[in-house]
């Protein structure tokens, strides 16, 4: 009897100490991935697993009482299941993390569009002899693609009649110039601006979606140590961010690690700039004039590239928003305090404790101010300013986890995991309290002409003595 119970002890004390063993190899490899604490924190933490490790194989294997093995048996078994959960948290984080990351592949849905009358009712009536309508802005990539789809499913090829704007692409469908036309749906919101009941008079023949690999054009430096400028993009979306559209928010982000300072300029939508292509050509000469909401309709390089001419400086990052993006992120830190001007909507002058949905309708409300957009900018650093303040209040603490987990699909950026890591780090160890400066470049009213979409637009003239001032400013903080 002796002998069953001393081998019982002996099988005991084999599996919890391969369980410890087990689960402190998969716990310190994913802590040492996951980097969020200083060296010496990292070295302590590490040194602690294997020092308590050596404790319990002494209660094990050297101790004499019973009483020692019994509780090292219990003690290693209750580690065990602490550091399992443990390394599970933080693979989730790290995986969490790399999903934010380094967005690299950009969904595009393509439509062959016709009037709700045509006599084409499927694909397969499409005729050789039918003109197909496409625009210059979509043809290099999107339009190409759409009539290689095509070729492969009538085994002919169709003629194409190539408009110069979105403008006269869709009078063309209209006047019946040409049967057809080829859509990107990115592009629909910004079409029923003028033609309000395209999607009532029309109808979809055909429809094809695609991935597109696209080039992380970061200009790297270290985020931990180097002064950095990040834009700010929100796109008019709900749901998981899969492709381009138009950039309701444009807020550029000059970072300083080092003094725990960030300053935020707000630039208006309607900002009338030369437009300038990045991966995805705008289909013209770089330079063209339009709106600078239109510039996201070509992927957010474009958007980054005509801002670092507008201001002559080089943006390193970018950080890519939509409607979910605010309420998910805002509901994950516990909600914010935002300061508000003006009583509007069910917001009162100063303090509002808001959760994600009240702070998505203080950001989106242009038409409660008389400065309308211009006053949504403001708004839009204001919640910037609390979600950063709430962050970096060290006497709370957050679930980083839940935090990733909200950002993962509603938030596209192109820092990597480990810059990331990086500046969770700098958080982490040092707590700094970061202090926030907003300024707004301003314009006057006007209208002038859209190069993309080929007609005249209600659009902002920049007053270029903001920018100077905005210019000076930036510098400060990049000195």
């Amino acid at each position: 009897m002796r002998n069953d119970s001393w081998k019982i002890w002996k099988y005991l004390r084999t599996y919890t100490s391969v369980l410890y063993l087990g689960t402190s190899i998969w716990f310190l490899i994913q802590f040492i991935e996951m980097n969020m604490l200083k060296p010496s924190y990292q070295w302590l933490v590490i040194w602690g697993v294997v020092l308590v490790g050596a404790v319990l194989c002494y209660m094990l294997y050297a101790a004499e009482r019973k009483a020692a093995k019994t509780i090292g048996n219990c003690v290693a078994i209750l580690l065990s299941i602490c550091l399992a959960v443990g390394a599970f948290g933080l693979d989730a984080m790290n995986s969490l993390i790399q999903g934010a990351t380094e967005h690299t592949v950009q969904h595009k849905d393509i439509s062959l569009i016709v009037l709700k009358d045509s006599e084409l009712k499927e694909v397969k009536d499409i005729q050789e002899s039918d003109f197909i309508g496409i625009q210059n802005a979509i043809y290099q990539n999107s339009a190409t693609k759409m009539l290689e789809e095509l070729q492969q499913e009538l085994g002919f090829s169709n003629k194409t009649e190539t408009f110069a704007n979105m403008n006269e692409m869709v009078s063309g469908l209209y006047e019946k110039k040409v049967p057809i036309i080829v859509l990107d749906e990115a592009y629909r919101n910004v079409l029923e601006m003028e033609w309000e009941s395209f999607s009532e008079d029309t109808r979809i023949l055909y429809s094809i979606a695609y991935a597109e690999e696209q080039v992380n054009f970061a200009k790297k430096i270290e985020v931990s140590e180097d002064k950095f400028a990040v834009l700010i993009s929100g796109i008019d979306t709900y749901g998981e961010i899969k492709s381009v559209s138009r950039t309701d928010v444009n807020i550029l982000a000059i970072v300083n690690p080092e003094k725990a300072k960030v300053l935020l300029v707000s630039i208006p939508r309607d900002y009338y700039v030369p437009i300038y292509s990045g991966t995805q050509s705008i289909a013209g000469a770089d330079g063209s004039m339009d709106k600078l909401t239109h510039s996201g309709l070509f992927g957010p390089e474009c958007t980054v590239r005509t801002l670092e001419n507008v201001f002559d400086i080089p943006i390193n990052y970018y950080v890519r928003v939509n409607f979910t993006s605010v309420i998910d992120v805002i509901d994950a830190v516990g909600g914010v305090t935002i300061q508000s001007d003006y009583e509007f909507g069910d917001c009162v002058v100063g303090a509002n404790e808001c959760d994600g949905e009240k702070a998505l309708k203080f950001v989106r409300d242009r038409y409660s101010f008389k400065d309308g957009d211009r006053q949504r900018g403001k708004n839009q650093m204001k919640v910037i300013e609390a979600v950063i303040r709430k962050l970096s209040n060290p006497s709370l603490q957050y679930d980083y986890v839940k935090l990733f987990e909200a950002v993962k699909d509603c938030v596209e950026m192109n820092f990597t995991d480990e810059e990331v890591k990086e500046l969770i780090q700098i958080q982490v160890n040092e707590k700094p309290a970061w202090t926030v400066e907003s300024i707004s470049v301003n314009g006057t009213d006007a209208h002038d002409y859209s190069y993309f979409y080929g007609t005249e637009l209600y659009v902002m003239y920049p007053i270029q003595s903001s920018i100077d001032e905005a210019k000076l400013k930036i510098a400060e903080y990049l000195e």
